[in-house]
């Protein structure tokens, strides 16, 4: 990787990871971290969740989603975005965000080493 770098957050429905982690492939990002059982909430409306044939309602403003992080060039945000999106969404409320932060520096644990020759 040269020139600058962005990571990328998505928090994705924990459903739809396969398909976005095919999407990434697709898009040429090799590397990726996962993690589940991320719970949040956004703008949306309380999530109401039955279960037992609704013997039972818990009621919870979190939803589940997985987060996946990717560190990308700069140029190549929009299409691993776009990739991103396309195999997320459902088109109903709670499918998640992307977030796109710069990336300033990279250690490598094992060798200590600092990668920010290769990020700038």
């Amino acid at each position: 990787m040269t020139g600058a770098m962005k990571q990328i957050e998505a928090v994705v429905k924990k459903e739809k990871v396969p398909a976005v982690d095919k999407a990434l492939k697709a898009v040429g990002v090799s590397g990726v971290t996962m993690i589940e059982g991320a719970m949040g909430r956004g703008r949306d409306k309380l999530i109401v969740t039955s279960y037992a044939r609704g013997r039972w309602t818990f009621t919870s403003d979190y939803i589940s989603h997985s987060i996946l992080i990717v560190v990308v060039d700069e140029k190549d945000v929009s299409k691993v975005t776009q990739a991103i999106a396309k195999a997320a969404s459902t088109k109903r409320i709670g499918d998640g965000m992307i977030f796109i932060s710069p990336i300033e520096d990279a250690i490598d644990i094992s060798s200590g080493e600092s990668l920010d020759h290769s990020l700038a």
